[in-house]
Parts: C-alpha cells; structure tokens; sequence
C-alpha cells in the first residue's frame, strides 16, 4: 500500500474514534450521563473532526 495511503488511511481512523468513541463517552461521563449528552459529544466530535482535517491532517498528504 501507498505511504500516502496508509497515512491517510491512519488520520481518518484517529477522527472516526475521536468523533464517535472519545467525545460521546467524555460527554456522557464528564457533563451528564444522558444519550443527550452523548449526542452533544458526537456532534461536537465531528466538528471537531473537520476542523482538524482542514487544518492539519490535510497539510499531512502529499499530493
């Protein structure tokens, strides 16, 4: 498999655990412990997510 590839493939694996395990569960633990709250995580997460993609996970692929 390209190094590219395998990098990329690394990167997009860390945000789906970051955006739906680690923020999910830090919500429901740390705020409330509510699906509502695990909600909030998610969505929260996956912002979080794109953000970190267009600011440093892109610049981390090279063309």
């Amino acid at each position: 498999m390209d190094a590219n590839l395998q990098k990329f493939v690394a990167i997009m694996v860390f945000y789906i655990v970051l955006a739906f395990v680690i923020m999910p569960l830090m919500f429901y633990y740390l705020i409330e412990k509510s699906l509502l709250m695990a909600g909030h995580g998610f969505a929260l997460g996956s912002a979080v997510s794109v953000m970190l993609w267009y600011t440093v996970g892109s610049t981390m692929i090279h063309k």
